[in-house]
């Protein structure tokens, strides 16, 4: 049921606790008084990222009603989990998915085409395990593409259409392609290729790039950033059908915030849209962005920490804000500390028994126009 909001309600929301259940499982949950989605109604989406409804409990799959307009598939719309085998798709958890988002009006964000990593090794090896020839490495995409971006045509606002093709260390190259599979079966253009299979695919679908630590460098006009804008320009040069860039968006509480911001505007002068595709903030520990942990994961979280936590959301979405008529989407990473590939590290708005934390508040008054206290 949607809950109508008075002037007066929502005044009261921005002072008033809002708390979910002590017990995500089983305890009915004190609803906040305003979601996430109605403070950022139109602005931008506001979405969360999980396999649904398959394991989420009642109390959790209330708590996306309430917050979010849009999903991200986390698993089960990767190429080895959709196409394990080149005769075999498996399309029955991400059907039930869409099917629950189409009767729950919330939109789906696909993920992902194609990528180094989660794709079945016969996309690029051959029985005796030996690379493929170019050629058939380019059937096997094309035929991916086109089987799964046309099953669920219609269905979905867009695809990250390719996933981290960008490297992380220099390699002399302007747009610094990771030496992935991929790459070395049929060459850069490939990405270009995916675009426009999947453009012919679903021809109202919205196509991304999307990859991590894309904004590192902007200020500077170096690293990975530098390494981005180059590939962006090739592709939208070589006719690539691309709309926009997903800044994954995995930081931490010492994230060069101008960077973002910076980022954001570059990508903005290409002509494209922007999503932050996988938000999350850790409050403890190094993680750059990319698997394995390092330092302080699962260690004690503090008020200090939750605090400036919180701070760096608001700082965030303020600029997000301000770049609303570029950006598309928000999408965070999960739904709370707990699911969350950062577990351990209190990355998200939610702890692990569903209640909002300081950044959920920070997030909040941002979207509502209130400015932080002094």
């Amino acid at each position: 049921m949607k809950r109508i909001l008075l002037p007066g309600v929502i005044a009261c929301a921005l002072a008033a606790t809002c708390a979910y259940g002590q017990e995500a499982s089983n305890s009915a949950p004190s609803v906040p008084l305003i979601g996430l989605k109605d403070a950022y109604a139109g602005k931008f989406l506001i979405g969360t990222a999980g396999d649904v409804p398959r394991g989420y409990s009642a109390v959790e799959l209330a708590n996306i009603k309430d917050n979010y307009n849009i999903i991200t598939p986390e698993n089960c719309m990767k190429p080895q989990s959709l196409h394990p085998s080149e005769d075999q798709y498996t399309w029955g958890t991400a059907d039930a998915m869409v099917k629950w988002c189409q009767e729950n009006n919330i939109k789906v964000w696909a993920h992902n085409l194609c990528w180094h990593t989660q794709t079945g090794r016969w996309m690029l090896q051959g029985t005796n395990g030996q690379p493929i020839t170019r050629d058939l490495a380019i059937e096997h995409l094309k035929s991916h593409i086109l089987a799964v971006a046309g099953h669920f045509k219609g269905q979905v606002l867009g695809w990250d259409v390719v996933n981290e093709a960008i490297d992380d260390r220099a390699n002399n190259e302007p747009a610094n392609l990771r030496n992935d599979a991929w790459y070395r079966a049929i060459g850069p253009d490939f990405l270009t290729m995916a675009f426009k299979w999947a453009h012919e695919a679903d021809p109202d679908a919205q196509l991304y790039y999307n990859d991590y630590n894309i904004e590192q460098g902007a200020v500077a006009n170096s690293g990975k950033h530098a390494a981005s804008m180059a590939l962006l320009k090739q592709m939208i040069k070589d006719g690539a059908p691309i709309n926009g860039v997903g800044i994954q968006g995995h930081w931490h509480l010492d994230t060069k915030i101008e960077d973002v911001e910076k980022a954001i505007s570059d990508y903005e002068s290409l002509g494209l849209k922007i999503s932050i595709s996988e938000l999350d903030v850790t409050a403890t520990g190094e993680n750059s962005g990319a698997f394995n942990v390092r330092g302080g994961g699962g260690a004690p979280i503090t008020e200090e920490a939750l605090k400036k936590q919180a701070d760096i959301y608001r700082q965030l979405f303020e600029i997000f804000n301000r770049h609303a008529k570029s950006i598309s989407r928000v999408t965070l990473w999960g739904l709370s500390d707990t699911r969350s590939w950062r577990r351990g590290q209190a990355a998200l708005l939610f702890d692990g028994q569903l209640k909002p934390k300081p950044a959920f508040q920070a997030v909040i008054d941002v979207g509502l126009g209130k400015t932080a206290a002094k």
